[in-house]
């Protein structure tokens, strides 16, 4: 049975097929794209303030469709780069996750934002 994210791979990859799109996309033409797409996510965050304080004009929270929108470009743009490139993206992230579990001990990490924790 296919589940979730299966089928949402398999529609993103029918989507390029139909177009013809996957003449346009290689790794590295991908690559850029996803680094387009999140460019324009952080472009929604420019001189925005934190908190719920009403600050100058220009500075209020990002339109949330908006925001929505370029996750949803940033997640199609990383499947595709996955795809084409021979990544198991969800295989992939368990490993990273392993990864950064023993790099980032809870013990050494709660609470904190310093980059290496054992290091300090």
């Amino acid at each position: 049975m296919e589940n979730a994210y299966d089928a949402l791979r398999l529609r993103i990859e029918t989507f390029v097929q139909e177009r013809e799109w996957s003449q346009f996309h290689s790794p590295k033409n991908l690559a850029t794209c996803l680094s387009v797409e999140a460019s324009e996510l952080l472009a929604h965050y420019t001189w925005t303030r934190q908190g719920g304080d009403d600050g100058p004009p220009g500075t209020q929270s990002p339109d949330t469709a908006l925001v929505t929108a370029e996750a949803a470009d940033i997640f199609i743009s990383l499947l595709n780069f996955c795809h084409v490139s021979g990544i198991d993206l969800l295989k992939a992230t368990h490993e990273k996750l392993t990864v950064l579990e023993s790099k980032y001990p809870v013990a050494l990490s709660k609470g904190s934002a310093v980059k290496n924790p054992g290091n300090i």
